[in-house]
């Protein structure tokens, strides 16, 4: 336990061991404390202290008021933490031992880089270095401004990073509420803007997200006299296509009602998700499959080593023995320093399998580590040299080698039982790796590309089941995520999709998956649960899959199956996409579990047009029914624009359009959703 926290993000506070608030005499004191605990550890010359804090007088006159200043901050200090000053005839300090600095800590985090580490230097950042204290000197002000635009800038590089985390994972809610914290300090950058656009148009906030064209490109003229760039322009015609029949883009909308309550809590809210589902043991071994580098000079896409370790970590899911963390939740350490035992600590595993990836001619030379997160002790290492297309066999050896070290001896005929179908043409895989990646930027463009990237692959290797599998999810995604209506109203091309994807290649899991969820919405019910129940069979430890599978086997009628997988789901996927919060709420609140479905569903309260319907109708259910107001609004404005746009028929309400949502199969669970929702206040 520290004997002092110090702060010098924002206003200066100090404080004892006992959690107290310190006071002190002077400004001056004060400016004393706050320099040494900028460098704590380290001694500074009487004479350079005395010059910093009183220039303006002689140096025997600076000097005896640097003693006076000194004195005051000791009787300042309570008994206990008065040793943290180090005093010598010649110099003065802080043990950086005893004290603990948010500077110190702020500076860390935003080195160590992760996700986790840049969530907390964001939270501590209270505000500007040393608010408020001023008229200390001129010299001691230099230093000041020096260091405030030091951490400011520091700051931006936290935010930065921390929102193309925020992308690539799919959290819109939370990059929304950090784009906008950094167009507060530059508006004019107009990559955020379109980020922060692309976020809205996500949620379906088209009101917003035009608002917010207007006032980039109105910056752009006011401030530098240029239009916007053709990126941006092409992202407001997406904008355009989405508008209601009759509606006039040059007119501002109506207002969009979606101050959800939850907004202002959402980055806490999935660290609060993270940590609790981290700390269930399960007793297997958790194992994440960290990206395969590219060797700076040989110019491989980034994409075929996160392929690659998604392959591999989707081979290693086959076995209930091991617990196998989501490909985007372990890629995202690609680019940080973080030693194993951090990677290991903030992902919950025991070993990481980490490799590096290059051309040799025309092959390939991969090298593979598994490390003992904890001690970083190597387990097992290989070296493989290859043709493209021996790339699977590769991969093959792989999973055989840390099954075997992890889990014991697995009989090779379950080694084989259920691997997936490799595609027959190298060239295939690699554009179908290219689609998966592109399915992961929450966006159209994104969606699009995916399409012809899949479309091509198949033009290569027509019986490629993945690629079917591809573009089945890129209907999912699009009506899910972009059309607000789930596949509640498209069916039968997704359907067909799926269908040619399992006869391809039985053993695909992700084929299954996406069979189950198109025959729950055709409302073939012992179907679904059959194909999604062979999904989890053919991969237990698939967060995707498993995230899926927890909302639709609570629409079955399974909602205790729906929870399990729930769990699992948010504990294989620390930082997920908000359509797994989206989802495995559903299935907490069809079991029952209301206050589950509201703590995971507030890192996401907009992860779908009917998510805050279920926050609502859960507050309801608790009696609270005053605190899903807002989020009833939310959702009759979504229902609004879907009646405009001619989405749907006239006559079907709001009711009935949540409930076609989420298909119930028993009359008990509808009966219970639609009790909720009236209580909530839907008419």
């Amino acid at each position: 336990m520290p004997l002092l926290q110090i702060s010098l993000l924002g206003e200066f506070a100090c404080y004892g061991a006992d959690g107290q608030r310190l006071g002190f005499p002077t400004r001056k004191v004060v400016a004393l404390l706050a320099y040494l605990a900028a460098s704590a550890g380290r001694r500074h010359s009487r004479s350079k202290l005395a010059g910093l804090l009183w220039e303006d007088m002689p140096e025997s006159r600076a000097r005896i008021n640097l003693r006076k200043a000194l004195s005051r901050l000791q009787h300042a200090l309570p008994l206990e933490a008065r040793g943290c000053l180090m005093i010598g005839s010649q110099d003065i300090g802080l043990k950086a031992s005893a004290i603990m600095v948010d500077m110190e800590a702020f500076e860390r985090w935003q080195a160590d880089g992760t996700p986790e580490t840049l969530e907390r230097a964001l939270a501590l950042y209270r505000g500007p270095f040393l608010e408020g204290l001023a008229e200390c000197g001129e010299a001691f002000e230099e230093w000041l401004v020096n260091q405030h635009l030091r951490l400011d800038e520091a700051l931006q590089q936290v935010m930065h990073r921390l929102l193309e985390h925020y992308v690539a994972t799919g959290a819109i809610d939370a990059g929304i509420q950090l784009a906008l914290r950094l167009l507060e300090s530059d508006p004019l950058d107009e990559g955020v803007q379109r980020t922060l656009i692309r976020f809205y148009l996500y949620q379906d906030r088209i009101g917003a997200a035009l608002d917010q064209y207007r006032r980039c490109r109105q910056r752009l003229a006011d401030e530098l006299g240029v239009p916007p760039a053709p990126e941006t322009e092409q992202l407001k015609a997406e904008l355009i296509a989405l508008l209601p029949r009759g509606a006039d883009e040059r007119k501002p909308m109506p207002r969009e009602q979606d101050d959800l309550p939850e907004r202002a809590k959402i980055i806490d809210a999935a660290a609060a998700t993270r940590a609790r589902h981290r700390a269930r043991a399960t007793g297997c071994p958790g194992l994440a499959v960290l990206a395969f580098l590219p060797d700076e000079d040989v110019g491989l896409d980034r994409h075929l080593g996160d392929g690659l370790a998604e392959d591999i970590a989707t081979e290693l899911g086959r076995f209930r023995e091991l617990e196998v963390i989501g490909p985007t939740s372990a890629l995202v350490y690609r680019d940080t320093p973080a030693t194993p035992a951090q990677i290991g600590s903030e992902l919950g595993v025991d070993y990481l399998l980490e490799g590096h990836v290059r051309r040799r001619g025309e092959g390939l030379r991969l090298t593979a580590r598994l490390l003992e997160a904890a001690s970083a002790r190597q387990v097992w290492a290989e070296r493989y040299d290859c043709r493209a297309d021996e790339l699977f066999a590769v991969q093959d050896d792989m999973v055989s080698h840390i099954v075997g070290n992890l889990a014991g001896w697995i009989e090779d005929d379950r080694l084989v039982a259920t691997r997936r179908k490799p595609p027959r043409d190298w060239q295939a895989y690699d554009l179908w790796l290219r689609g998966w990646s592109a399915l992961r930027r929450p966006d159209l463009a994104a969606i699009q590309e995916a399409r012809r990237y899949f479309h091509q692959a198949l033009t290569k290797d027509p019986g490629f089941a993945r690629a079917y599998v591809g573009l089945a999810l890129a209907h999912l995604n699009e009506w899910a995520c972009f059309s607000w209506n789930h596949w509640a109203f498209l069916r039968q091309e997704a359907l067909d999709l799926a269908r040619r994807a399992v006869a391809l290649d039985e053993h695909d899991h992700r084929a299954h998956c996406m069979l189950g969820l198109a025959e729950l919405y055709s409302q073939r019910y012992d179907a679904a649960n059959r194909e999604l129940s062979l999904a989890l069979t053919l991969n237990p430890n698939d967060a995707n899959v498993l995230a899926h599978a927890s909302f639709a086997l609570a629409l079955i009628g399974e909602p205790a199956r729906g929870v399990d997988a729930a769990r699992k789901a948010l504990r294989l996927a620390p930082y997920r996409p908000e359509w797994h919060a989206g989802m495995t709420g559903i299935a907490f609140f069809s079991a029952r579990h209301y206050q589950d479905a509201i703590d995971i569903l507030a890192s996401a309260p907009q992860a779908f047009c009917n998510t805050p319907a279920v926050i609502a109708a859960a507050h309801a259910h608790l009696g609270q029914p005053e605190r899903g107001a807002s989020h009833r609004d939310t959702v009759y404005r979504h229902y609004r624009y879907q009646l405009a746009r001619g989405s749907f028929p006239e006559h079907l309400s709001c009711l009935d359009w949540l409930l076609a949502l989420d298909p119930y199969r028993q009359e008990i669970d509808r009966v219970h959703y639609l009790d909720g929702l009236r209580r909530a206040g839907f008419a």
